[in-house]
């Protein structure tokens, strides 16, 4: 019998009540529903130094714990919200910390995300598919559907429940795409 799936949650909002944290928490409730172990991590807790650009091979200090967090970890659902048209700076540095997994061989290649940006205005998409790229970059895999966006202005003129929904089907695809991943590693070509 296979080990549950383990999705680490990245919170990327500098408060731990906002809607972008609450959405996370769905889709992590989500996740667990679907089988999968959950943890949440947010950020604000964890960054102390902004990333140097020095191309080095272990983890900044307050990266270190994290580090093995994601490494350990089937997949990740990150969530953001949008300033200026895109991530926050916690995000962004995070992202730019990731760079050492890089530069190791791609050790975060197999893994699976999902991804939930929140705005007020704009950006939200653009900012999901700007986190998408790098991941993309190191061989990172997404389910459908692993992509969505809150706008508090537009939710008022969609179809009533759409977000519940939509937030449980990116817990539960991001699990799925973990399980299916786990039952036998499939044969991608990284690196042609």
């Amino acid at each position: 019998m296979k080990l549950p799936a383990r999705i680490l949650g990245i919170n990327g909002s500098p408060h731990k009540t906002s809607t972008c944290t609450r959405l996370l928490s769905q889709a992590l409730r989500a996740a667990k529903k679907a089988g999968a172990q959950t943890e949440i991590v947010h950020l604000i807790d964890i960054e102390r130094t902004f990333y140097k650009s020095r191309y080095g091979t272990k983890p900044e200090e307050d990266f270190k714990n994290l580090s093995k967090k994601l490494l350990s970890a089937d997949g990740f659902i990150l969530a953001t919200p949008v300033y200026w048209m895109n991530m926050s700076s916690l995000m962004k540095n995070f992202f730019e910390k990731l760079t050492v997994f890089e530069i190791n061989n791609f050790k975060l290649e197999g893994k699976v995300a999902g991804f939930i940006t929140t705005c007020e205005e704009d950006g939200g998409w653009k900012t999901a598919l700007d986190m998408a790229g790098p991941l993309d970059h190191m061989g990172v895999l997404f389910p459908p559907y692993s992509m969505l966006f809150y706008n508090k202005k537009f939710i008022d003129k969609s179809e009533r429940g759409w977000m519940k929904k939509d937030i449980e089907l990116l817990g539960q695809n991001v699990t799925e795409l973990c399980r299916i991943v786990k039952l036998g590693k499939p044969k991608w070509d990284y690196r042609g």
